[in-house]
């Protein structure tokens, strides 16, 4: 499988699967939500008449209509097909059961028609446990009613209702007797009951559904690292049954909600803001705690570089906007996973696999090192215990107070003279300079870092490390003309106009929209990023990410719309008691920017990285853990406001 575009994810924290528009699941990520993915292919059919004397259709084909939602307040996703001849509905429901390494999948079929249907629900599993296509082995447990594959120590599960065929095959050759993908053609499963090699297999159930009737099939995947665990977490979860799995589901993902901030800013938002903050938990690796940047979608790198990875610069903002939200265990997981994954310089690497190893990197160079990962780290870290201290809790806190002490001093000794950073990666992880967003990262971590090294009583290392950021404050400040920042210097002023110079303001204020100095500069930068980097798309306007960028054909950054609307919120904030025409004025921008990027989300809401101006990419990279961050924070700063 090359690139492929999910409409839909649902996990828990322990496994993480996506999934397509009509039922097809893409993806199943087991032991850690970034590895391994253990689907090549896995995709439901139905046989419409007797075996061999009928018509075999894939759901995904397009006699079907469909339709795609979460159901309000959970990450349970419904999937509805409709078939006009014979008349047919299917109802897909997938969801993760909390404390389970499994996904629990649902299908009705109900007969729309005058007259009985009879024919025969099939759902095909090309398994690549491990992410290797090769040296697999499938059976099918008849005492169990399951088929068992597995691959070293990845073992899957995959039963429910008992099938009444099925078939183990090879999967070398799709188009041969040997798969058992042509064994489904004819409505009919052969038996065969195991394989080895590069294997696949199918299950299928007769149907036989009076006029207004329908029938349900229950799948089950239980995924373990072991045939006995597998086996008994499957048996586990077939005693529960699956309205219990289900209630379960929907009372955890509830209650988990009710923990946090409550808005009030309509109901079109918040129920937008509630499915963010469900995306970045389905983000979050409970075992390793830490946020992946997204589902992996382009495993052989084919367009991107791809997604499934945790960046500590999109880790903390996912973290921070969760902290801000009123969910606080994220940001001390987060930080904790900081304090061991640093690098003997102090700083941190671009990416990492989710258990603390070094993921496939391009700037790990000296000259060529992405310093806001490491300043985001930082910036958390600062964060983190400036939250312990207020508490009143210092048990815990040193590794990550010696953490943020190693990374600040990394930062410090990456600054110049003149307030600038060394030859460094952009935030884009395309260009090489010294750039105003980077500059931002850096001010705002030895800021957050000083504060707290002040109420810990290190006045000394705090007073170093504010003059520092202050050197780079006044470094920015001096770029600043024609009304806008420039992207940094490389020989030179760079001048592009670039979206990232937002970054002044938020996430990590080395600007502040209250002064009196500041906010005309603010003002003026985010005005030429809008003329300059808006595209309009339907009805309505988005920003790229800079100016001559070609990524994805020049896409609009989900991420960077957010990040305008978050600015002009912040512009509301300040003009809010003295200013109400002002106040306004940011507050519809900032809407209409939010509206923009819902609309442009997955067909069930969930918010990509980018929004493609091409047909075949319509978004990309979804759900993305720093646009859900961002919707998090706009949601909440309009909250705020009383304009």
């Amino acid at each position: 499988m090359g690139i492929y575009l999910p409409t839909a994810a649902v996990g828990n924290g322990r496994v993480l699967a996506t999934l397509g528009s009509a039922g097809e699941i893409m993806t199943f990520f087991y032991p850690r939500i970034d590895f391994a993915q253990n689907i090549h292919e896995c995709l439901p059919a139905l046989y419409l008449g007797e075996p061999g004397h009928g018509l075999f259709t894939w759901t995904f084909e397009p006699r079907f209509q469909r339709r795609q939602h979460y159901l309000p307040q959970t990450n349970i996703l419904i999937t509805e097909l409709e078939l006009t001849t014979p008349p047919l509905a299917l109802t897909f429901r997938d969801f993760c059961p909390p404390d389970a390494d499994a996904l629990v999948r649902t299908v009705t079929i109900r007969n729309l028609g005058n007259g009985t249907f009879r024919g025969a629900f099939l759902h095909y599993f090309d398994l690549n446990l491990g992410e290797v296509p090769l040296k697999q082995a499938v059976r099918y447990a008849e005492d169990e009613g399951c088929i068992l594959q597995y691959f070293r120590d990845v073992v899957l599960a995959v039963g429910g209702t008992r099938p009444d065929m099925w078939r183990c095959g090879k999967s070398i050759d799709q188009q041969s007797p040997g798969s058992a993908k042509y064994d489904m053609y004819d409505g009919h499963l052969n038996g065969q009951p195991e394989d080895i090699g590069q294997v696949d297999f199918a299950v299928g159930y007769h149907l036989h559904i009076e006029p207004g009737q329908e029938q349900e099939i229950q799948i089950l995947i239980s995924a373990a690292q072991s045939s006995q665990r597998s086996s008994q977490q499957f048996r586990e979860l077939r005693k529960r049954g699956v309205p219990e799995l289900l209630d379960a589901t929907m009372r955890q993902n509830r209650s988990w909600l009710a923990q946090g901030r409550t808005v009030s800013v309509g109901e079109k938002l918040e129920a937008a803001f509630q499915q963010a903050l469900l995306a970045l938990s389905m983000l979050y690796d409970a075992h390793e705690n830490c946020f992946i940047a997204a589902p992996e979608f382009d495993p052989h790198y084919l367009r991107c570089g791809g997604y499934g990875y945790c960046w500590p610069r999109d880790a903390a903002m996912a973290a921070l906007a969760l902290h801000h939200a009123g969910f606080s265990d994220f940001l001390e997981g987060q930080a904790r996973w900081l304090t061991r994954t640093q690098l003997p310089s102090g700083r941190w690497a671009q990416r990492y696999w989710t258990d603390g190893k070094i993921a496939a990197s391009w700037s790990l160079r000296e000259d060529f090192h992405q310093l806001d990962q490491s300043a985001s780290a930082v910036h958390l870290l600062g964060t983190y215990l400036l939250t312990t201290s207020k508490e009143g809790r210092v048990a815990g806190t040193q590794d990550c107070w010696e953490a943020m002490q190693r990374g600040a001093e990394a930062l410090v000794g990456s600054v110049g003279d003149d307030g600038w950073h060394y030859p460094a990666c952009d935030l884009w992880e395309t260009y090489r300079g010294s750039f105003v967003y980077t500059e931002a990262a850096i001010y705002g971590a030895l800021q957050t870092a000083a504060t707290y090294a002040d109420a810990a009583g290190h006045q000394q290392q705090a007073q170093r490390w504010r003059a520092v950021a202050e050197r780079v404050q006044q470094a920015v400040i001096a770029v600043y003309h024609h009304g806008y920042f420039p992207r940094g210097r490389n020989d030179g002023e760079d001048p592009i106009v670039d979206s990232s110079t937002l970054g002044v303001v938020v996430p990590f204020g080395l600007l502040g929209t209250d002064h009196p100095d500041y906010r005309p500069m603010i003002e003026s930068n985010l005005e030429t990023i809008q003329k300059r980097l808006t595209t309009r798309l339907n009805d309505g306007e988005g920003i790229r990410r800079y100016e001559g960028d070609g990524y994805l054909g020049g896409a609009i950054g989900c991420v960077n719309t957010l990040w305008a609307a978050w600015v002009s919120l912040r512009l509301a904030q300040a003009y809010n008691n003295n200013s109400s025409s002002r106040c306004e004025k940011y507050k519809q921008q900032a809407i209409a920017y939010i509206n923009f990027a819902l609309e442009h989300a997955t067909p069930t809401g969930l918010l990509p990285e980018l929004i493609g101006t091409e047909q075949e990419t319509p978004y990309w990279a979804a759900p993305h853990s720093w646009a859900s961050a961002l919707l998090i924070e706009c949601v909440l700063a309009l909250d705020t406001l009383n304009c």
